[in-house]
C-alpha cells in the first residue's frame, strides 16, 4: 500500500509529463485511471461521483454503489400466466429455467424462473457465484439446496459476475416467493449478449415452451400428476414438497440441465 501511494504521488507530481492529471484518478485505496472507470461504468455513473471526478470510496464500495444505481432503474416485471406459472414479459428465458433481464448500458440481471420456484419449492441456502467469476452460457453457475439435495443451474449468458444479491444468502425464500423481483441472484457484465440471446426464449415462443415443460412435468410424475392441478388446472406450489418420493436427481437432469438448441 505504501509503495502504491508513493507511486501515485510521483505520477501526480509529474503532471502532463507522463500524461496523468489529478482528476484522472478515482479511489482512496489505489489510484484508478479515469478513462478505464468510464469504460466499465459508463459516463452516467461518473457523473454521480464528485464533480471533479474524484471518488471518496474504495473500489468495492464503488461497485456496490454502481449496482444500486442499476437496480434503481429496474422496472417492475409484468407477467403472463401459463397454467398458473408466471412468465415474466420482456425477460429472456434460458432452457435451463433461468432468466435474463437486460439493464442499462448492456448489464444484465439474472435469476430463476417461476417454474423452478414452483417445482423445487422453497430453498435452503443458495450458493451464488463469486464476484469476478466468469460464466459461460450453459455452464453450471449456482446451486440450489433443499434437504441436503443439490440442484446446480446453468448460466443463461456468458460474462463476468459483477454483484450478487446479498439478501438471498440470508433469506433464500425470496427467490421462491419473488423470483423475478427481489429474488434476483446476481448482476452480470455480458461478453456476447447479442449472440447468447439467440439461444433464449422470449414472448410467444417462451409461452409455448413453458406449456411444453408443464406437459413434460405431468408425464414425469405419471398417474400421480392428477394431484398437481388446483382449481382451473393450475400447477400447485412446491411440487417436490408434495411429492418428496420423487427422484430428485432425475428431476434436476430433466428440467435444469439441458443442452438442446432452441
Amino acid at each position: 500500500m505504501k509503495n502504491n501511494v508513493i507511486e501515485f504521488k510521483k505520477k501526480k507530481g509529474d503532471g502532463n509529463k507522463n500524461g496523468f492529471h489529478q482528476k484522472k484518478f478515482i479511489g482512496i485505496d489505489l489510484p484508478f485511471d479515469y478513462e478505464e472507470v468510464v469504460s466499465v461504468t459508463g459516463t452516467e455513473y461518473v457523473r454521480n461521483l464528485h464533480r471533479d471526478g474524484i471518488a471518496v470510496l474504495p473500489n468495492e464500495e464503488l461497485k456496490k454503489n454502481f449496482a444500486d444505481i442499476l437496480l434503481r432503474a429496474v422496472e417492475k416485471a409484468t407477467f403472463t400466466k401459463v397454467s398458473g406459472v408466471r412468465v415474466a414479459d420482456n425477460y429472456y428465458h434460458h432452457i435451463g429455467h433461468s432468466w435474463v433481464q437486460p439493464l442499462q448500458d448492456g448489464w444484465v440481471r439474472i435469476g430463476i424462473d417461476d417454474f423452478t420456484a414452483k417445482v423445487f419449492g422453497p430453498m435452503d441456502p443458495i450458493h451464488l457465484p463469486s464476484v469476478g467469476n466468469f460464466l459461460m452460457q450453459g455452464e453450471l453457475g449456482w446451486v440450489l439446496n433443499r434437504n441436503d439435495q443439490k440442484a446446480a443451474m446453468q448460466s443463461p449468458v456468458s460474462g463476468i459476475v459483477f454483484a450478487v444479491n446479498d439478501r438471498i444468502k440470508e433469506q433464500p425464500d425470496i427467490a421462491h416467493n419473488d423470483p423475478y423481483g427481489e429474488g434476483w441472484l446476481f448482476l452480470l457484465n455480458p461478453v456476447s449478449l447479442k449472440i447468447d440471446m439467440k439461444a433464449l426464449y422470449l414472448g410467444k415462443k417462451c409461452f409455448q415452451w413453458i406449456e411444453n415443460e408443464i406437459r413434460n412435468l405431468l408425464k414425469f410424475l405419471g398417474p400421480e400428476s392428477e394431484r398437481l392441478a388446483a382449481t382451473g388446472g393450475d400447477l400447485i406450489d412446491d411440487i417436490f414438497g408434495h411429492f418428496p418420493e420423487m427422484d430428485w436427481e432425475r428431476l434436476v437432469e430433466t428440467f435444469l440441465r439441458k443442452t438442446e438448441n432452441i
